[in-house]
């Protein structure tokens, strides 16, 4: 488990900041969960950011008797301070969250949601306040068309969007998100950072900030990009 420490100077910078130290640290996906913009308080817009451990959710889709149904209700189980993390198959157009799961989840101390897939009742979530991230939106509700099956298992999230390559898999590197690992949503949008990273990504936003202030200071001043890029990044060896 992450220090709350830790997670507060994580939260400390954007998911811009901490995917390029994630690129440095050789992911390739650089933690990027694609296609997943914010929809609450506003849309992609504004100064909302949120940063906790993963609450996972897997949402199956209704017809599949198959697949395990969770001990109790998906938000009842979250846990205060977590960001949730919801999953469906990618076909689903129905919601996969709506109005009255924002007020159990702000109730519960949830700090905001994470879904790959689609949301609802924007009214409700905005005058909330709540943060809602998610791949898309819809009218319809999550009832019949999928239900919750596990919770806190890992997730993979690809976008759906991107072509599949020769070999059979997709262009871009899906992420896999486990339990605990932070997640870190803005207004640029959503990445994830495996536990075992945080404390690495910390250290290398660091140093990006620092490197990254000081070429937006020679540009302000009239200076060439290329120039400014090899003067101080060029002497980024981090």
């Amino acid at each position: 488990m992450v220090s709350k420490a830790l997670v507060s100077k994580l939260a400390g910078f954007s998911s811009c900041e901490v995917a390029d130290a994630l690129i440095k640290l050789k992911l390739p996906h650089g933690g990027y969960l694609p296609g997943i913009d914010m929809y609450s308080p506003q849309f992609m817009s504004g100064q909302t950011s949120i940063c906790g451990p993963a609450f996972t959710v897997q949402m199956v889709d209704q017809r599949d008797t198959n697949a395990p149904k969770p001990p109790t209700h998906f938000v009842d189980a979250a846990e205060p301070e977590s960001v949730m993390l919801i999953s469906t198959p990618p076909t689903t157009r129905s919601a996969i969250w709506g109005g009255l799961m924002t007020a159990r989840a702000q109730s519960l101390g949830v700090r905001g949601v994470v879904l790959d897939g689609r949301c609802r009742d924007l009214g409700e979530h905005r005058a909330s306040a709540f943060p809602v991230f998610a791949r898309g939106h819809s009218i319809l509700g999550q009832s019949p068309f999928t239900r919750p099956s596990q919770l806190q298992i890992p997730l993979e999230i690809a976008d759906p969007s991107v072509p599949m390559g020769a070999d059979g898999k997709s262009a871009f590197p899906p992420v896999t998100v486990y339990p605990g690992d932070l997640l870190l949503a803005d207004v640029d949008g959503v990445v994830s950072v495996p536990q075992d990273l945080v404390e690495q990504v910390v250290e290398h936003a660091t140093h990006g900030r620092a490197v990254d202030g000081l070429c937006m200071q020679d540009l302000r001043a009239g200076h060439a990009i290329q120039a400014t890029f090899a003067e101080r990044r060029g002497k980024a060896k981090h």
